[in-house]
């Protein structure tokens, strides 16, 4: 019997193996792979983000989808192509198992690239995953509950400035969602102004969705305008740090609020397996079957797979191409396996649609332009019949037509804290902390350096001490109590290692080396400054 080893549980893989299932199975084992026991309906993670819906109805489980099919939920570690093997860990142990296969499916999809710009992976969110959906919607609550007691006008301002990288569907409905959450959220923060809320979306382009045409595009401009969506076009993000993203057109952003939607990858999984690549995608022939290899397959994101049709060259990266991928490829798969000629991909697009927020749509459908409600109502009827299981569906639809009567909450379901060991990125001229903050960690110079300013010495002297590669600064306050006796600024484009105040503290706690280390480390630098008490 014949292996089928299926790797990825996103639209490609999930639909490959349905249409698989619906083969007499007795020739042939199929087996799926993925970290995640669900599947993600991609196109309404900015609905989970906003509340709209909520992450549980966004998913459907794999097992529910695939009953004639092995499923195995694990972390695929290895793809050896020439040994015809797979390595993947899995359970609680992390132990690690050897799979085999007769022919392999390629269904991992891509990755954000967030080094395509320096400080993005310190400091943004993505929107591809369930975890990515919620970490957005919990960070912006917390912006918002704490943006209505501060007293401080510029940390306000940062809290409040919420900027979205790229003008493509995901950054338009990601924006448009996220907006209107914000609308409907507003009368329950008193503190807080409508107009101080201020949301930047910024394409690389001359146009928002430039996947569309040009009357399509200048709809969503003008209605993202009158929603008061400031829009940066032909820009692009040149670099971020802690405080601030910098653009290609002069302009900066003080923001805490960052969300990309561009750049993507093939996985390290992908890269180091020696299968053909291009464009970081991996290059199939017009049957989906891997250059170079006659029983490895690939498909969706993953995959640069040629396209019949003479207007695109290669498919698009959308979930409607990896569904017709998937279900051409389990075609051709169960040809090969039974000596029957294998069928060119070809698929033209039934169009493409988008959602604005605020019941407002865009879109193409066949050949006919849509815009507004209308739009909205299409897009809102076409993902529901897209969703591949009947109760997931229910449950979607019965969130919408609540939403109509009800309010969406403002639950902030997990405290609004950062992770406890995490990169920040800081600029030239930026301030770490200042004289009489709260002290909320500690810090290890990696690249940069910086400058501690202590003002309030008994002699009256402004003492100054600097940081550079390998040094650290914030632990005197989190061992010994008090508030921030000092500024530390940022003296060149820097990046610092932050442990926070927990985790610092039982370090320093259960490591003998550690707590030697600061007690002699802590008397020998600070006794000496003859610091006023800080009050």
């Amino acid at each position: 019997m014949k292996k089928i080893l299926i790797l990825g549980g996103g639209f490609g893989g999930v639909y490959c193996a349905r249409t698989l299932q619906k083969f007499n199975l007795e020739s042939f084992e199929v087996e799926l792979v993925s970290n995640n026991n669900y599947f993600i309906f991609q196109p309404l993670l900015p609905e989970v983000a906003s509340g709209t819906i909520s992450a549980g109805d966004a998913v459907t489980p794999i097992r529910q989808m695939l009953p004639n099919i092995k499923f195995r939920n694990a972390e695929i570690k290895e793809i050896n192509c020439y040994k015809k093997k797979i390595i993947v860990v899995q359970g609680r142990r992390r132990r690690e198992h050897h799979l085999n296969y007769d022919h392999l499916i390629v269904a991992l999809g891509q990755v954000s690239n967030k080094a395509i710009i320096p400080g993005l992976k310190h400091h943004s969110f993505t929107m591809r995953t369930l975890k990515d959906a919620y970490n957005v919607r919990n960070h912006l609550l917390g912006c918002l509950e704490l943006a209505d007691v501060t007293r401080d006008k510029n940390l306000k301002k940062k809290l409040l400035n919420i900027v979205v990288i790229g003008g493509g569907f995901s950054g338009v409905e990601t924006i448009g969602e996220l907006q209107e959450m914000s609308d409907r959220l507003l009368p329950y923060y008193k503190n807080i102004k409508k107009k101080e809320i201020k949301f930047y979306i910024v394409e690389y382009s001359e146009r928002l969705l430039p996947e569309l045409n040009n009357n399509i595009s200048q709809y969503t401009h003008k209605i993202f305008k009158k929603r008061n969506i400031k829009i940066y076009l032909k820009t692009s993000l040149n670099d971020v740090s802690a405080n601030k993203a910098y653009f290609s057109n002069g302009k900066s952003i003080e923001t805490n609020t960052i969300i990309s939607t561009i750049g993507s990858t093939v996985s390290e999984v992908i890269k180091s397996s020696g299968l053909p690549l291009k464009n970081s995608k991996i290059i199939t022939n017009e049957f989906l079957e891997v250059s170079n290899f006659n029983n490895i397959w690939a498909l969706g994101d993953a995959a640069l797979v040629p396209n019949g049709q003479k207007k695109i060259a290669y498919s698009p990266p959308t979930a409607q191409f990896a569904v017709r991928q998937a279900k051409f490829l389990a075609k051709n798969i169960f040809s090969k396996i039974h000596n029957q000629k294998l069928k060119k991909f070809e698929y033209k697009s039934k169009g493409a649609l988008a959602s604005l927020g605020s019941k407002k749509g865009v879109g193409k459908v066949y050949f006919f332009n849509v815009k507004g409600l209308l739009a909205w109502i299409i897009w809102r009827i076409f993902y529901l019949s897209f969703i591949p299981s009947f109760p997931t569906r229910v449950r979607v639809l019965f969130n919408w037509i609540l939403e109509f009567f009800i309010p969406r909450n403002a639950v902030l379901t997990e405290p609004h804290v950062k992770n406890p060991v995490s990169y920040l990125v800081f600029k030239k001229g930026d301030i770490v902390f200042e004289e009489g903050m709260i002290a909320d960690g500690f810090y290890i110079v990696k690249e940069g350096e910086f400058e501690n300013t202590y003002e309030r010495t008994k002699n009256g002297k402004i003492f100054k001490k600097k940081y550079k590669k390998g040094s650290h600064f914030g632990s005197r306050v989190l061992l010994e109590g008090g508030r921030r006796t000092g500024t530390i600024i940022a003296k060149t484009d820097s990046l610092v290692l932050k442990i926070d105040t927990t985790s610092f503290r039982l370090l320093t706690e259960n490591l003998p080396v550690l707590k030697n280390y600061f007690g002699e480390y802590l008397p020998k630098t600070f006794k000496k400054l003859n610091l006023e008490e800080n009050n």
